[in-house]
């Protein structure tokens, strides 16, 4: 199928240095983008949601540390000290 689109030249200058810098013709870049687009739309209708789709490696990493919902008020607030002695804040 054949679609016709304009493009302002700015998006069109985007577009044309983009894929050439990927090594793609233009059209497959909007073939792809439009592919991510619809899907996220689709798992969006759906009712995917980020948590749906993150939820087998939430809680799957761990830090050592068993603390590390405790005192964060505290934390950060010995971080933020620790960068003004630095001077980096």
């Amino acid at each position: 199928m054949t679609l016709s689109v304009r493009l302002d030249d700015k998006t069109k200058r985007r577009l044309s240095q983009y894929a050439r810098k990927q090594g793609l013709s233009q059209s497959e870049v909007v073939r792809m983008a439009i592919d991510a687009l619809l899907n996220r739309r689709n798992a969006t209708a759906t009712g995917t949601t980020l948590y749906e789709r993150m939820k087998d490696v939430i809680g799957s990493v761990h830090s050592g540390r068993g603390d590390l919902s405790q005192n964060t008020g505290d934390q950060f607030y010995e971080i933020l000290l620790e960068k003004k002695r630095q001077g980096r804040f």
